[in-house]
C-alpha cells in the first residue's frame, strides 16, 4: 500500500506539513534566527565542533549501561535519591586477602 506523504499530518513543521497546535517552538530555538532557514543553519552550526573522544566513550557507556554520567559527587547524590547504584561495580572477582602465615613455635 502506497501512502501519499502530503496527506499525512505530522508534528514536524515544514512547508508540506500541517502545524500541530499542541507543539510550540522553544524560545531558545526561536532566537537562533528570524526565518526557519536561518534557525536551521544556526542550529546545525552548534554541532559542527567535534566532541572529545573520552567524553563520547563515557557518554556511550553511561547510556548503554543505564548509569549516571558526571563526577563522583553527582553520582553519590543521584544514588542517594534513587536508592540504587548509578555506576558499575569493578569488573572481576574481589581480590583475595592473603591470610597471615604464622609459624607455630613448638619449642
Amino acid at each position: 500500500m502506497r501512502v501519499q506523504t502530503s496527506r499525512i499530518r505530522t508534528s514536524r513543521i515544514s512547508e508540506r506539513a500541517t502545524p500541530d497546535p499542541l507543539l510550540t517552538g522553544h524560545e531558545l530555538h526561536d532566537r537562533l534566527g528570524g526565518t526557519p532557514a536561518d534557525r536551521q543553519k544556526e542550529y546545525r552550526a552548534l554541532f559542527r565542533a567535534a566532541l572529545d573522544g573520552g567524553f563520547v566513550d563515557g557518554l556511550r557507556a553511561a547510556t548503554n549501561g543505564g548509569w549516571g554520567l558526571g563526577d563522583a559527587r553527582f553520582k553519590r547524590q543521584i544514588a542517594k535519591v534513587l536508592g540504587r547504584r548509578v555506576a558499575p561495580l569493578p569488573r572481576g572477582c574481589p581480590a583475595k586477602v592473603k591470610a597471615e602465615r604464622r609459624q607455630l613455635n613448638l619449642l
